[in-house]
């Protein structure tokens, strides 16, 4: 914790407003570095002769400002210089809840900085001169094996094949397995990178009923039993957007009747280090005809675009060629960085870092929609929110766009012609601050307090 005590002197406005513009001049003259841990509220208080209250309100000031970060329990934090924000290219004047991704954490910029920086300091710099083997480096495969392990998914790294993020693993995955015109299912509600999958790569894409644990085995087994299925797609771990987790009694079952019917395992795990005891991976019930993908994107930041496929063995090579027509070999220097990471444990201080601040922005959410129907996780990174009375979702959307707020409707996770629910997506690690969010939440809380106006159309 630093000692930093500021001068308020000479400085006009509320006391409050006043230590918050101390806090941003130490910030962005470097008084204030990122990552350093401000004066408790009761130590600064007396150290200025003030009150507590107002040190509470200057530290809430600086971090709607985007200058400190506070994390419950452990206290309030430098979060980066100004110029180090991330720009996520929201349109001036909105609040973005629509794009689901990683929160903007404490010491992020700082670790990202460091493995930068180490990399660079390679004297021969083999992960920007490298373009074999395919399959990824052989220290980045290793690397990924003790990942892979953590999360319960064991694999050879002879067996891991190194892409470009998740989806791509997905592309290259059910590119290997299905041809046009297979059929493929998937949950009711399913990520919409699937969706434009099956069109890209020309399958039949078909909806399974779900419940609260994801496809049931019901209607697993039903289709299934029809004989043409050649792939299962699914998130078992935090769907998107329904939030649901499939148990691990659920997991063996879906995972039995695939190997009854032939049927291939494709399971994107991209959320499971967020989850702590995290069900085992669905592929691991069925490895001899399952495909594992999952990456960094979603637990670390989002441009360490890096992704781990496991497939069965006697399929590797076949996943290396269409590694190798999509995109050469996936980038090294990305894997490089991740594998840095795995290698010396700060990966797992960011992910911890990813489920406090999505437990703290979770339990903002629960507040503000304490009176509504919503599923989530405490660690999860979305809202699927049911829409009281009459609201519909297009409706909804539509309404809180107008009032600065930008969230997600449901048609893009819909397969099919399958009936649309009323029901939204919020991604609470979209926006930069807590603030931001506390700041969408309210005018989110008082539209669906009030009845919809009716819609018109020009005729």
């Amino acid at each position: 914790m630093t000692s930093w005590t500021p001068s308020l002197k000479g400085r006009s406005g509320p006391t409050y407003v006043a230590l918050a513009n101390a806090i941003a001049d130490a910030v962005e003259s470097g008084d204030l570095t990122p990552g350093e841990r401000l004066p408790a509220r009761r130590d600064l208080a007396h150290a200025l002769k003030v009150s507590v209250n107002t040190v509470s309100s200057a530290y809430q000031e600086a971090e709607r400002r985007g200058y400190v970060q506070g994390e419950v329990g452990r206290g309030t934090f430098v979060r980066r210089r100004t110029e180090e924000t991330f720009t996520y290219g929201h349109p001036a004047g909105l609040i973005d809840l629509s794009i689901c991704r990683p929160a903007v954490i404490p010491d992020q910029m700082t670790a990202i900085r460091d493995v930068i920086r180490a990399a660079a300091e390679e004297p021969d710099l083999a992960s920007m001169l490298a373009c074999r083997p395919i399959i990824g480096l052989t220290e980045h495969r290793i690397s990924a094996s003790r990942w892979l392990y953590r999360l319960g998914m064991p694999a050879d790294p002879n067996d891991i094949v190194i892409t470009n993020g998740c989806s791509h693993g997905m592309f290259v995955a059910l590119s290997a397995v299905v041809e046009p015109e297979d059929t493929v299912v998937t949950d009711s509600l399913t990520d919409h990178g699937i969706i434009a999958l099956s069109s890209l790569l020309k399958f039949n894409l078909k909806p399974l009923a779900t419940d609260d644990e994801g496809i049931t085995p019901e209607a697993f087994a039903a289709a299934a039993a029809k004989g043409s299925v050649k792939a299962l797609v699914t998130t078992p771990t935090l769907n998107n957007p329904s939030c649901t987790i499939m148990s691990a009694e659920r997991r063996e079952q879906i995972a039995a009747i695939a190997a009854e019917h032939d049927i291939a395992i494709i399971e994107d795990d991209v959320f499971s280090p967020l989850v702590e005891d995290s069900p085992p991976p669905l592929s691991s019930f069925n490895p001899d005809n399952s495909y594992y993908v999952t990456s960094l994107t979603k637990c670390t930041v989002p441009g360490l675009r890096v992704g781990y496929l496991v497939g069965p063995s006697r399929n590797t090579q076949r996943l290396v060629a269409r590694v190798r027509t999509t995109s050469w070999m996936a980038t090294p220097l990305a894997a490089d960085l991740a594998s840095r990471w795995i290698d010396d444990g700060t990966i797992d201080e960011i992910v911890a870092g990813q489920r406090r601040e999505l437990a703290a922005r979770q339990a903002i959410a629960a507040s503000y929609l304490e009176d509504f129907e919503t599923k989530s996780h405490p660690a999860g990174p979305n809202v699927w929110l049911m829409l009281p009375g009459e609201w519909r979702a297009e409706g909804f959307v539509r309404h809180a766009f107008q009032r600065g707020v930008v969230i997600t409707p449901p048609e893009p996770f819909i397969v099919g012609r399958s009936a649309a629910p009323h029901a939204v997506r919020l991604s609470v690690g979209s926006v930069e601050t807590r603030a931001d969010l506390e700041q969408a939440l309210e005018i989110l809380r008082e539209d669906l307090s009030q009845r919809p106006e009716p819609a018109f159309m020009d005729v």
